[in-house]
């Protein structure tokens, strides 16, 4: 059983749904059955969840305080009615929701596993609720069977927040190369929707809006990197970035394209792909998806980003438009044979080091081990990205 706030487009949500839709369309004799369940709605993955045979639940909890009582509950009910083998909980307030309901439905806390998803947060960005919620969550760390994590840096940062498990895991993200890979007219296709030159250079970032996403360092590099005479246009994809405020001297170069539900397609377009956040990303997907597609990627120097791309794109610092507006004209004034390089090099990194059945095979081990099926496997987390040495 998944346990996770709601099923909006995020990383979590994602992530959920591929491993949950992977495992049902593939159950078997030693594939566990699939439970879902959104303390909210059903949010944009609802549908794919129930297509690939997932069962879903919504318990309709409302944003606030108010419901809490009335959600705990509902969960709690349904815990004892289903009696899941393992029970696996996605971001902070579904960790504390899921804790209380798993000791009240008498399924017990040593068939939980807390799933952690982001790193370096700024809390002050955040409600009041978050806050709260997570100071609950590093006193009753030692709760859970195991708390996951799917970076080194997720799980350093909230080891300094007071988080103390009785065991660590580390469940780095998956991607389906089949699903995310190249696609030679992608380009094309994208650039007559968008009424756009192909001849002009496609920089992409899928992201929600959101101020821990940096829309405008993104902007300012490319303001600056078009200032330096470089055709490059730039599209936005991502919950609400249609809402996003553009200079006017950009607007006839960025495309924001909103939600969209086929980014799969989207991606193998661009001809690099960025992440401009400045906190909160753990093992973002988004650097892995397009890497898959051979799109050669750059992202701040935040979670385990430099661990993921390693040397086929580039990292820059955070909130430094500068820096990042020189990686992206290096990489767009790269040579054809070497830029045919890079994107081979991209796609194999994410073939080698981060394929689905990977991510798979450490989910199954550990719901194995919830249940009681057999010792938790070794599910060590990789040396810092940032100082390998």
């Amino acid at each position: 059983m998944h346990i996770i706030n709601e099923l909006e487009a995020g990383g979590a949500e994602r992530v959920l749904t591929r491993i949950a839709c992977h495992n049902s369309r593939n159950s078997g004799p030693n594939v566990p059955r699939q439970i879902v369940v959104s303390l909210m709605d059903e949010g944009v993955f609802g549908t794919e969840l129930r297509d690939a045979g997932v069962e879903l639940h919504c318990l309709g909890m409302k944003p606030g305080i108010r419901d809490l009582p009335g959600a705990i509950l509902r969960l709690t009910r349904l815990m004892g009615k289903v009696k899941p083998d393992a029970i696996m909980s996605w971001l902070y307030h579904s960790d504390f929701i899921a804790t209380i309901a798993a000791t009240l439905s008498g399924c017990g806390t040593r068939r939980l596993a807390w799933n952690i998803r982001c790193a370096e947060m700024d809390l002050e960005q955040y409600g009041r609720s978050t806050r709260i919620v997570l100071a609950l969550l590093a006193k009753m760390s030692g709760v859970p069977a195991v708390v996951a994590a799917n970076s080194y840096t997720g799980q350093q940062h909230h080891i300094k927040c007071g988080y103390s498990p009785k065991k660590w895991a580390y469940l780095p993200n998956g991607f389906d190369t089949d699903e995310w890979h190249p696609d030679p007219d992608a380009k094309n296709r994208l650039c007559a929707e968008l009424d756009i030159d192909p001849a002009k250079h496609l920089v992409g970032m899928v992201a929600r809006k959101d101020l821990a996403k940096d829309h405008v360092t993104l902007l300012e590099a490319i303001r600056l990197v078009r200032n330096n005479g470089h055709n490059v246009h730039l599209a936005l994809v991502g919950q609400h970035t249609e809402e996003l405020a553009i200079a006017d001297e950009l607007v006839p170069h960025v495309s924001a394209l909103g939600l969209r539900r086929d980014v799969a397609q989207l991606v193998p377009a661009f001809d690099i792909a960025v992440l401009a956040s400045s906190f909160g990303e753990g093992f973002p997907n988004v650097i892995g998806e397009a890497m898959a597609c051979g799109v050669p990627a750059i992202g701040n120097d935040v979670g385990d980003v430099t661990n993921v791309i390693g040397d086929t794109g580039k990292i820059v610092p955070q909130r430094s438009p500068d820096k990042l507006a020189k990686a992206i004209e290096e990489l767009i004034t790269e040579d054809a044979e070497s830029r045919t390089h890079r994107k081979m090099a991209s796609r194999n990194r994410i073939i080698n080091h981060y394929g689905l059945d990977a991510m798979n095979a450490r989910y199954l081990a550990l719901w194995d081990e919830l249940a009681g099926k057999q010792p938790l496997a070794e599910l060590g987390f990789p040396r810092d990205p940032r100082h390998p040495n």
